[in-house]
């Protein structure tokens, strides 16, 4: 049995418009909650957008041998912060150079955007946040326990 995403889009964006009309504390309840379960009810235009995501990830490419990366390459690590956690990414650059992991920094103060597309895929975990290959590893205390127990190294360069 296929799943119809387009009927189940349109109750979950009904669901959303009813949601954001909830007034007082009830409300803002609901509303914090959608937020941390990963913003399940969402309007239609963020729902459409996450088809076209998923539609783009399902294309299956043929692996050959050029395709498989070497030990040296490693996967693309980029920490997200704000103007108020940017003392806070600093003590992740610190992890991730201590490892001698390269990565990018990304202030995503200006670009509400990047501050919707990280929020959506973050897991319910605040900024700063650091993602390996697209997928939302979490802040110092997450980048810490994956450091000592080694899945940090297997993450980003796949040994």
């Amino acid at each position: 049995m296929k799943l119809d995403w387009s009927r189940l889009d349109s109750v979950r964006a009904r669901a959303h418009a009813g949601l954001t009309k909830l007034p007082g504390k009830a409300g803002e309840l609901a509303r914090k909650a959608n937020e941390a379960l990963g913003r399940p009810l969402a309007d239609q235009s963020e729902l459409a957008d996450r088809r076209a995501f998923d539609a783009r990830g399902d294309v299956q490419t043929p692996v050959t041998a050029s395709a498989i990366p070497s030990q040296q390459e490693a996967a693309p690590v980029i920490v997200y912060h704000m103007d108020k956690t940017r003392r806070d990414a600093t003590k992740l650059t610190e992890i991730l150079d201590g490892a001698g992991i390269p990565y990018k920094v990304s202030n995503i103060q200006e670009d509400p955007a990047a501050q919707m597309a990280v929020r959506r895929d973050s897991n319910g975990h605040r900024l700063p946040l650091v993602f390996i290959a697209g997928e939302a590893i979490g802040g110092r205390t997450e980048l810490t326990n994956m450091l000592t127990s080694g899945e940090l190294k297997k993450k980003v360069f796949g040994a």
